[in-house]
């Protein structure tokens, strides 16, 4: 049951994050002000969505590897 909520949860994020950083949605995001940690926020959006996806498989292998 966890490892199938898990599953669903990281597909779930992925389809959001392909929504997230393609057009028309990243246009939303386009502009260079704020800064965040020194970078446009647009770099930062970006990058932001590469991280949770890198977390998002690290908890999934975690989980799919727990019984061996």
């Amino acid at each position: 049951m966890r490892k199938l909520l898990i599953r669903r949860l990281t597909i779930g994020l992925f389809v959001v994050y392909t929504l997230a950083v393609t057009w028309p949605v990243a246009t939303l995001i386009r502009s260079a002000e704020p800064l965040i940690f020194g970078i446009p926020l647009s770099m930062a959006w970006s990058i932001g969505w590469i991280l949770m996806g890198w977390l998002a498989l690290l908890v999934l292998d975690r989980v799919e590897t727990e019984g061996e």
